[in-house]
């Protein structure tokens, strides 16, 4: 019985979780680029966002610190990877790509953190946070490939 009531109390904290201000005012789930609209880049994404969320959305966001941006990620960050096609070929992710990020999850926390500093008139740093993801991926290759062994080029050897 106990553990039933500690199964119960976790289940309920995820769902509250789960339904926090984090999906835009749309219920639509569409991921097609005519179905819904997609942004061209960053000022773009902040335009939209203003646009679909909650007033009283955007004031939680604005009045909390960047940090708490992270607890946007599984709901409005994978609300915008799915229907802004940043797992596919959407003009956002090859503007995304363009500027030298390849992941989705990397593209919303970009949108994210910066949707913040946009929202605080405070400096967006674009070339910085993409240097953070591209030092990440770099390090994550390199502790793949073991102490002492190079990073592994994407690019095929000349024959």
């Amino acid at each position: 019985m106990k553990r039933c009531a500690i199964l119960m109390s976790a289940v309920t904290l995820v769902l509250a979780g789960c339904a926090s201000p984090q999906q835009p005012k749309s219920n639509r789930s569409l991921a097609q680029e005519d179905e819904i609209y997609i942004p061209r880049d960053l000022d773009d994404c902040f335009a939209r966002l203003e646009e679909i969320l909650q007033p009283e959305d955007v004031e939680m966001m604005k009045s909390g610190t960047e940090d708490d941006m992270i607890q946007y990620h599984f709901g409005l960050g994978m609300w915008m990877r799915n229907n802004w096609g940043l797992w596919g070929d959407s003009r956002l992710a090859r503007w995304f790509n363009a500027q030298g990020i390849q992941h989705p999850d990397d593209m919303s926390g970009i949108i994210l953190d910066s949707f913040w500093r946009h929202l605080n008139e405070k400096p967006i740093h674009l070339k910085e946070q993409i240097e953070h993801y591209q030092d990440y991926w770099k390090e994550q290759e390199t502790t793949q490939a073991g102490p002492g062994t190079p990073p592994q080029s994407v690019e095929s050897p000349e024959p």
